[in-house]
């Protein structure tokens, strides 16, 4: 009877194990599926507008005796006495805040949203290389201030490569006073002179004054000019990436502040391109991917030499930091 009942309990005991191994064998087996990542088109339009506002800075300046600000990278603004009236058209006195934005590099427009594109005479969209751009404006306890009619205000830049063909620029939507919002840069003629300076955010060289007579952003720019052949160029995203949910840029090799966008995509055949087919062929250039993933950036960076009808087929994008990514740009050539 002991030998039976040994028996029976060695069969329960086995079956128990052999249930628990299978048991452990399914659960080896079953598929995990990753976590997929989708790229946050709302949180890319977050992010650009939270850079604007980390570069935002504040003054305060008498309305009624007028007086000068200079910001953090050397850009001067004069304001003259009694130059701003209220949304009633009442003279304003008191302290005034003046807001100030500087942008002098293409990392900082690319974190911000702010590309070198102006538009021509004729309405075509072209590439600028710039001398700076600024979001400036004026408030009173929180109410915009406006400029009187033929008053404006001083910007003077200071650099160290004086460029007698730059312009001043403005933002072709004047209406809109807000720093995230849309640029595209149109020409404001005989605003701007070139000449001496000492100082500043450059090593004495020369600086740009230039008279502007609005609020919100201002460029100073010239047109980017190259006598080669022109083509299109289209740019190839990997899959689950469309201009809803991430930017595409193109960085000139050779100058610090050329940083074009492109503004088409075509959803047939999931295409970025510039709609203006002006891109030289034979330039080098750096095509720049961003996107945010689960609050953090997502890029790609690839060099190329356009070709004739160019297609930029570009790899999967990494995550990166806001100060690797400015590192990464800034060691563009």
């Amino acid at each position: 009877m002991k030998t039976l009942k040994f028996l029976t309990n060695l069969v329960f005991i086995l079956s128990i194990m052999t249930t628990a191994l299978i048991g452990c064998k399914d659960d080896d087996n079953v598929t995990v599926t990753p976590e997929v990542k989708i790229p946050d088109g709302e949180a890319l339009q977050e992010k650009y507008a939270e850079h604007l506002n980390e570069a935002s800075q504040t003054f305060q300046v008498d309305a009624e005796s007028g007086g000068s600000v200079t910001g953090e990278k050397g850009t001067y603004l004069y304001f003259n006495a009694n130059s701003m009236v209220d949304a009633d058209g009442n003279d304003v006195t008191g302290n005034i805040d003046i807001e100030l934005i500087e942008l002098y590099d293409k990392a900082q427009m690319l974190l911000g949203d702010k590309p070198t594109r102006g538009r021509q005479e004729d309405g075509s969209i072209a590439t600028l290389v710039s001398g700076g751009e600024f979001f400036i404006n004026a408030t009173q306890n929180g109410e915009q201030l406006q400029l009187k009619p033929g008053i404006g205000f001083q910007i003077v830049v200071e650099t160290d490569s004086l460029d007698m063909d730059m312009q001043l620029f403005v933002n072709e939507n004047g209406d809109c006073l807000e720093a995230d919002c849309e640029v595209i840069w149109e020409e404001a003629k005989g605003r701007l002179e070139a000449g001496d300076a000492q100082g500043g955010n450059g090593d004495g060289g020369g600086a740009y004054y230039g008279l502007a007579d609005n609020f919100g952003w201002t460029n100073i720019d010239r047109w980017y000019s190259d006598p080669r052949p022109k083509t299109t160029l289209y740019v190839d995203v990997p899959e689950d990436y469309d201009n809803t949910n991430c930017s595409v840029f193109l960085s000139y090799d050779g100058e610090p502040a050329a940083l074009a966008k492109f503004d088409v995509y075509d959803e047939e055949t999931g295409l970025f391109t510039e709609h203006y087919g002006q891109i030289p062929i034979g330039l080098e250039v750096h095509f720049i991917v961003l996107s945010v993933i689960d609050d953090q950036y997502y890029y790609a960076i690839q060099g190329a030499t356009i070709t004739e009808d160019h297609v930029e087929l570009i790899g999967d994008l990494s995550p990166t930091t806001e100060a690797e990514l400015i590192q990464m740009v800034e060691d563009l050539p």
